[in-house]
């Protein structure tokens, strides 16, 4: 962001992370970092954010509002957008689209969902058949008018909708309409006339890609939860005037951050913000640890979230599903199910134990929150099992009912015949074989392999999880970053701001280069035109190309960094090379066809406007000599089996006394101050001069680490 003339005294990052049970903030100066966790507080964001706020300032040793003058960035993951499209209550949309293709949407792609009585069933629709109006209108594929627009059908229709179907926003969606705008910018236009206050979305300008359906639901999203931002407004005034002199700036699902203004317009953009963030920590962590392809895995209170970095960047997808329809958005490829902290185990119709998707959320949490909580989730299972402290969680700022989270597991096992252990026991076993497939799955749809991955770490949960995740799967290495319990909230301060506009192509190679090099041009401009209006410095933006491509009647495409801004022979054959070497890494070299055509898609630029961020800097603790034990604090009795014969008595490390060098065997535990670590048997750990613990298989022939291993990287 371009400076201002206070900046010199501006040098404090805040980065915060809105998650379903805990909102998690990091404060950071140059290398020094504080954090804070406060509950969140739903239907109330602000409430929460300035809490964790307030806490991580006051811990660096002064009130926030002599904090924020000082701040130069301020992030923000939030989960506004998510929880809209989760609880259904968003706006009422209606649709106008062509005649004769009323019946698309309630047509719907997109996947199942498991209900309360664990049935698989379509989910709720977003959008009522009755609030579908159909038109007269027709442009064809080249974007020619084959049949003008009936703009006096259209009044009547908006007329209708509005007035009979009582929509509070509209979309105007007809075929063909990204290579022809005029009839659906018309109607448009026309309704924000008739009606001021309604909220008016064009698909084909919104997002001028190929697919209908995509492109549609794209807008329709976008319309219902246009209505989501007003807590997020309430922040941003009520930052300003406790001090904040730097714009807010919201990590969205493409992997950047985004103005509010910018949010305003695509809102639907947030609707991955907290996971998103914390790949965006990953990748800086990767770095750091001299790593270019890892899989990251997020477990919190709500949810566990899988993603992938490929060559030092997050796989991303250009469309995908988002809480059960399928849709157009670029996105950080992240998978997500329902298997968090707070993830609720009951009983299906089939008598069998089950555990999420529906998470006891903040309030009333789970039951050994003691806030009215009574049904066992995950968390009640850790701390029956052993695994969690009841008096250290949260460093002792926080204790919990352990006699509650007892009382939950055997209530739900006194159905199934089983005492609390035993439940608990089941409960995690179950959470962990989801997260396991998971975890397979979209490493799997990549064509990677788990044998040949370093896994990350993070999440309030995750480092109870993700080490037998890697066992299982064959992961040779575990990272769990010093911030892991806050890295989605570190992340949220690191993302340069990001903005894309694509441009729908359908041609075959060879192509025109001058035609394409010609729409480039466009794109690049307006791109920085965009950049600018959020403040970016000139000489803060910059441009970069994407192209989708595809084999000839394919339905899915790959995208691949266009060489240059150029568009000729050699740049095309650079291109299709290197569409193919990724197709016959995903698919096989036998799924290669000599001389099938190739489609170019569409093109796609992508501005980044680089930003002020925090940096993850080395620990400062201290070191010891490389292989050096770590010291024990005290032993705990964990359940790591069912039966009798279960559980065993397990070293316990405390985070704090844990310096660069020091090394620990499993099974043990590491009790944070915010989380706990757990390093399953056959697993040794050492801590590296980032602070991140490093955990690897245990080898006959190797008692201490390789010497590069504690070098520093830059």
């Amino acid at each position: 962001m371009s400076d201002s003339s206070g900046s010199a005294r501006r040098n404090l990052c805040f980065g915060i992370d809105v998650g379903g049970t805990f909102t998690d903030c990091v404060l950071t100066e140059g290398g020094r970092v504080w954090r804070a966790k406060s509950p969140t507080t739903p239907g109330a964001i602000g409430e929460g954010v300035i809490n964790a706020a307030r806490l991580a300032s006051e811990r660096r040793g002064e009130p926030l509002e002599i904090t924020l003058p000082k701040v130069a960035r301020f992030g923000l993951g939030t989960t506004v957008v998510t929880n809209v499209l989760a609880s259904r209550t968003g706006r009422r949309v209606g649709l106008i689209t062509t005649r004769g293709f009323e019946k698309m949407i309630p047509l719907a792609r997109g996947e199942r969902a498991i209900d309360d009585e664990g049935w698989l069933v379509t989910p709720p629709s977003l959008l009522d058949p009755a609030a579908i109006v159909g038109v007269g209108e027709r442009i064809d594929r080249n974007g020619h008018i084959i049949v003008p627009l009936d703009l006096a059908e259209a009044e009547a229709a908006i007329r209708l909708l509005v007035d009979s179907r009582a929509i509070e926003a509209l979309v105007v969606s007809f075929l063909w309409g990204f290579h022809n705008h005029s009839h659906e910018e018309a109607v448009a236009e026309l309704a924000r006339r008739l009606y001021p206050d309604l909220t008016v979305l064009a698909a084909g300008s919104l997002h001028p890609a190929a697919r209908e359906y995509e492109r549609t639901t794209f807008a329709l999203l976008n319309a219902y939860v246009s209505g989501s931002l007003g807590g997020l407004d309430a922040l941003a005034d009520e930052l300003t005037r406790l001090g904040l002199e730097v714009p807010m700036l919201l990590v969205h699902s493409g992997g950047g951050s985004i103005s509010m203004a910018e949010a305003r317009r695509r809102p639907l953009g947030l609707a991955a913000s907290g996971p998103t963030a914390g790949v965006a920590a990953c990748v800086a962590t990767a770095k750091a640890a001299g790593l270019s392809d890892v899989v990251t895995c997020d477990l919190g209170g709500t949810s566990f979230d899988v993603s992938v970095i490929m060559d030092g960047e997050p796989a991303r997808r250009t469309r995908g599903n988002v809480m059960g329809m399928w849709t157009a958005l670029s996105m950080v490829d992240v998978e997500s199910i329902g298997s968090g902290g707070g993830s609720i185990g009951w009983i299906d119709a089939r008598g069998l134990l089950r555990v999420g998707p529906r998470s006891a959320g903040s309030r009333p949490g789970p039951a050994c929150y003691g806030r009215g909580g009574a049904e066992a989730t995950l968390t009640d299972a850790l701390v029956v099992l052993g695994f969690i402290d009841p008096e250290r969680f949260l460093g002792g700022t926080f204790q919990l009912d352990a006699a509650a989270a007892q009382a939950a597991c055997a209530r739900l096992g006194e159905a199934l015949g089983m005492d609390a252990e035993t439940t608990a026991w089941g409960i995690r076993r179950l959470a962990l074989a989801d997260m396991v497939r998971t975890t397979r799955g979209r490493t799997g749809a990549l064509g990677l392999d788990l044998r040949e991955l370093a896994m990350i770490s993070f999440g309030g949960s995750g480092s109870l999880f993700t080490p037998e995740i890697a066992v299982t799967v064959g992961a040779p290495k575990v990272l769990v970053p010093e911030l892991a319990s806050v890295l989605s909230a570190f992340g949220a301060a690191t993302t340069d701001i990001r903005r894309e506009r694509i441009a729908s192509v359908l041609a075959s190679f060879p192509i025109n280069g001058k035609r394409i090099e010609q729409v480039l041009g466009e794109l690049r401009e307006s791109l920085l035109g965009d950049l600018a209006s959020d403040g970016v410095a000139e000489s803060d933006r910059s441009v970069i190309f994407e192209a989708d491509l595809r084999f000839a009647r394919q339905i899915s495409e790959i995208a691949r960094p266009l060489p240059a801004e150029h568009f000729d022979a050699a740049a095309q054959a650079e291109l299709l090379d290197g569409f193919r070497s990724e197709y016959a890494r995903r698919y096989g070299h036998g799924a290669l066809v000599l001389g099938a055509p190739i489609e170019l898609v569409a093109v796609r630029a992508i501005g980044i406007g680089r930003t002020q961020q925090a940096q993850l800097a080395a620990a400062t603790a201290g070191t010891v000599a490389i292989g050096t034990p770590a010291p024990v604090a005290r032993t705990r009795t964990v359940r790591l089996e069912r039966g009798e014969d279960g559980c065993r008595d397990v070293a316990v490390h405390d985070r704090d006394s844990l310096l660069a060098g020091h090394v620990l065997t499993g099974p043990a535990l590491v009790d944070a101050p915010d989380t706990t670590i757990w390093v399953p048997a056959g697993m040794r750990a050492l801590i590296d001069p980032q602070g991140t613990l490093v955990m690897e298989r245990e080898t006959a022939d190797a008692s201490l680490p390789p010497a590069h291993a504690m070098e520093p990287t830059t």
